[in-house]
């Protein structure tokens, strides 16, 4: 098995197209199907199901591709450690995030490791499956590093970098009768109608357990992509919401009501890859990642 069919395989699998993928991979497409095709007949499987129409993965080409992807960035990594004793890290960084992310200065942050390890290429991207969606990239190789919300100390086979702790809240608008208030039961807001983000992000999983646990279940009124948004849409009257201290709540008409018994706390973390040696480029990330931190008392 050589690095270059895992390399063709990889981009056939991303692109479900061999012109794309031989386009991507900047080699001919009768290079790319003769490799792709030698691959199978070494591993004695089809990867691939072939139409005229349409380029799908087997179940044999979906075991393989978290594989070859773990085998094409130890490779990388094993290159990147050479070549960083001769000439500074070198390589690329793949870098996940939560979108309303104010905890951390991303943009100072990328500017320091940019200007430490100038011959990193750095990618920054957001996750439209919030906590879930880059927690399962992780695991699939297609990112390197990830600021995530979790509930738990440790998620298996990645490693957890504890940045700050959030005890969530209800959020009201300023004129509703709970304003004021020091505490509410769950349910005394059965009838509510809540402003949450999309299934999959962490402040929906934590609130829908808390919810599921009292025996409540609640309404959505709206769901919002992006968690700095809800305090506009709470003081609109829209709906309430159970959300960590936000920087976002600064101006708006929304006031906020701790929830007896109080809400399940949860972590912003920075998670990668376990193991017990990350590789040179992420843990020069992650070493910079605390100086970077600006508030641990509101996300």
């Amino acid at each position: 098995m050589e690095q270059r069919q895992l390399q063709y395989f990889v981009a056939v699998a991303e692109e479900l197209n061999f012109t794309r993928a031989a386009q991507r991979t900047h080699a001919v497409q009768s290079t790319v199907s003769a490799s792709v095709r030698a691959l199978e007949r070494h591993l004695g499987t089809p990867l691939f199901e072939r139409s005229t129409s349409k380029v799908t993965l087997t179940d044999a080409g979906k075991a393989l591709l978290p594989e070859a992807r773990r085998a094409l960035d130890a490779l990388d990594q094993a290159r990147a450690a050479v070549a960083g004793l001769r000439e500074g890290l070198t390589g690329s960084l793949r870098v996940g995030t939560l979108s309303g992310l104010t905890a951390v200065d991303l943009p100072g942050l990328v500017s320091d490791f940019r200007a430490r390890h100038p011959g990193v290429r750095l990618g920054l991207s957001m996750a439209a499956g919030g906590t879930d969606g880059l927690l399962a990239a992780l695991r699939s190789r297609e990112l390197d590093v990830a600021f995530v919300g979790v509930q738990t100390g440790s998620v298996p086979d990645l490693r957890l970098d504890p940045i700050a702790e959030f005890q969530p809240r209800v959020l009201v608008p300023a004129g509703h009768p709970l304003a004021g208030r020091a505490t509410v039961s769950p349910a005394a807001l059965a009838d509510e109608p809540f402003i949450d983000l999309p299934p999959g992000f962490c402040n929906r999983i934590r609130t829908d357990n808390d919810f599921r646990r009292a025996g409540i279940t609640r309404t959505i009124a709206v769901e919002v992509s992006d968690i700095t948004t809800i305090p506009g849409y709470v003081a609109s009257g829209i709906g309430l919401a159970l959300v960590p201290p936000l920087a976002a709540e600064d101006g708006q008409d929304v006031a906020p009501v701790d929830l007896d018994p109080p809400a399940a706390a949860w972590t912003l973390a920075v998670a990668s890859l376990g193991g017990p040696t990350p590789s040179p480029a992420v843990r020069a990330f992650l070493d910079l990642v605390d100086a970077h931190v600006v508030r641990r008392d509101r996300y």
